[in-house]
């Protein structure tokens, strides 16, 4: 049997700032337990809100009836796909999008305990809304965000 990383969505709030346009701009990646291994790279600066807001939600499908998430970043040519490979294990293959993406042109491949990625997704989420709330910053991108926790911690009060 294959060996199963714990890959994990992460986040670093404390570099974290707003743009002109009212988004929340700052570093987010993935990264699977491995020394030295992250897609796109450690501390990628994206747009973590906008991107949690729609992970979380396909992260929530694939947990819930199989197939396939596809988690595009919105800066540079990344996305990566999460499916379930059995019960409990998900496989994580990253892509640069330079040609027609497959397995034969990945850039990296994890699999992992699927509760453990989507507990990191939305530990990322919250992170990111706390952070948000606490500086009032408040826009249609923290309300989908608000939108996906809720529909995946039902006990969630905001």
């Amino acid at each position: 049997m294959e060996a199963r990383s714990r890959v994990q969505i992460c986040v670093d709030p404390s570099k974290m700032s707003r743009t002109a346009l009212g988004s929340v701009a700052g570093p987010i990646w993935v990264a699977p337990n491995e020394p030295g291994a992250a897609f796109p790279e450690v501390e990628w600066s994206d747009l973590p809100v906008i991107l949690l807001g729609t992970w979380i939600p396909a992260l929530r499908r694939l947990s819930a009836g199989g197939g396939a998430a596809e988690c595009h970043f919105m800066d540079g040519p990344y996305r990566f796909t999460v499916s379930s490979v059995h019960a409990g294990t998900w496989r994580v293959a990253c892509f640069e999008i330079r040609e027609t993406p497959s397995v034969a042109n990945a850039v990296a491949e994890w699999s992992t305990d699927a509760d453990a990625l989507m507990e990191s997704a939305v530990s990322a989420g919250k992170t990111m809304l706390g952070y948000c709330d606490t500086r009032g910053w408040w826009n249609n991108d923290t309300d989908r965000l608000r939108q996906a926790l809720a529909f995946t911690d039902p006990d969630r009060a905001s």
